[in-house]
């Protein structure tokens, strides 16, 4: 009976501090998308004009670029980093997920 009590405490009390974790993972992913999202944003909006500019549709223009900066996949396979994942804000989201893992 003592062993199933210490086992059961020693489950909460870990499923708890793995809770905190994920909280502070969610707090410093909205942080480091909330720092790209300053700097790709007037990028993002350049590109949409100079294209407009080009006689594209705004429309086409617009769904062309929202995703600028995002990251994802090449065309050969590799992966390809989100744009300034190099923020301060992102690198400590990078460390803190590498120590929960």
């Amino acid at each position: 009976m003592i062993r199933y009590a210490l086992c059961m405490l020693l489950s909460m009390s870990l499923s708890g501090f793995a809770y905190s974790g994920q909280e502070d993972i969610a707090s410093l992913k909205a942080a480091c998308e909330a720092a790209r999202e300053q700097k790709l944003a007037p990028e993002r909006e350049a590109l949409i004009e100079e294209c407009i500019e080009k006689g594209k549709d705004k429309d086409y223009c617009h769904r062309y670029y929202k995703d600028y900066g995002a990251g994802g996949r090449t065309a050969a396979g590799g992966a390809r980093l989100p744009k300034y994942f190099d923020l301060p804000e992102c690198q400590a989201l990078d460390r803190a997920e590498r120590n929960i893992k």
